[in-house]
């Protein structure tokens, strides 16, 4: 299932009659972006009560599109849990996969290997996974590897451009969550720790709350890692994976460190600064020379 411009009016524009259909693509698009929601916060949202929310989502339980988890307020004296709502496997089935490329893809590079006497090679450790120092790094058929390259590889060719001439890195992780949106990833993005004093601890959340080749990436976790590698280097910064969906997660997200390059940024113009500053051609008058009695060089000492 494809999300068309619809599921993206303002609630303004929900006091128009609208099909059931309608409200429950929109719940569902609410719930894989911002899962674990609740019906009260998806209510807010689409301009509905809660009431004719629930009705959306209890129906979408029973049919197993969505799940309901349980979560536990930090605060003392909290009452109990209250229902929040994630997409479910079955509902991830709903919002499609792209089997289809992947498969032409895997044929292409299969042919290539066939030609080239590979296809009998030993498994082999995967190289650039995004992976950290002193991890290990997933092993799998030098076929996978290659058709997971090659899949990321075209995505990687569709946006390196544009995303290149981005030099803010929260525009930059954006602009990539929009790519992975209209490629069926269903994108998104969370700020971390931006009221944080640290400006180092300030990060960007990079979700894609479908994944359409989850199956495959079950069976073969090489292809979430060479993503994780395709995402460092769009970016251009050393990102993390969270958590995925091949993995159990009901939505994927990679860790990208926005803080670190701002405060990089901070430190080299402070540098620049300071180097105007005491250059002989700078506009701040020289240092004075400090001069010292003997007297008061033996009191300091």
């Amino acid at each position: 299932m494809k999300f068309d411009d619809r599921m993206s009016a303002p609630a303004a524009d929900a006091q128009a009659p609208e099909s059931d259909g309608s409200t429950r693509d929109r719940v569902i698009q609410l719930v894989v972006e911002e899962g674990p929601i609740s019906a009260a916060q998806l209510g807010r949202k689409l301009g509905l009560t809660a009431a004719a929310v629930r009705r959306h989502l209890d129906a979408m339980t029973e049919q197993g599109v969505v799940e309901v988890k349980n979560v536990t307020s930090r605060r003392k004296g909290a009452g109990r849990p209250s229902r929040r709502y994630v997409i479910s496997s079955r509902g991830q089935q709903e919002l499609g996969d792209d089997y289809l490329t992947l498969v032409r893809t895997a044929l292409d590079v299969l042919e290539r290997h066939s030609a080239e006497g590979q296809h009998d090679a030993a498994p082999t450790p995967l190289d650039a996974a995004g992976t950290g120092a002193g991890e290990t790094k997933t092993e799998d058929s030098p076929a996978a590897r290659a058709v997971a390259q090659a899949y990321f590889g075209r995505f990687e060719e569709r946006c390196s451009a544009e995303l290149a001439e981005i030099e803010d890195l929260d525009e930059r992780t954006e602009k990539l969550a929009e790519y992975f949106s209209t490629a069926g990833f269903a994108g998104f993005t969370r700020l971390v720790g931006r009221d944080n004093p640290l400006l180092a601890m300030q990060s960007t959340q990079l979700c894609q709350g479908h994944c359409p080749v989850r199956e495959i990436a079950a069976a073969h976790p090489v292809f979430c890692e060479e993503e994780t590698a395709m995402i460092g280097r769009l970016l251009d910064v050393d990102v993390r994976r969270l958590s995925t969906q091949a993995a159990g997660a009901h939505v994927c997200t990679t860790h990208v460190p926005v803080g670190r390059e701002k405060l990089a940024a901070e430190r080299a113009a402070r540098a620049r600064l300071d180097s105007e500053q005491t250059s002989p051609g700078g506009r701040n008058a020289p240092r004075k020379r400090i001069v010292i009695s003997p007297r008061q060089q033996e009191r300091l000492s």
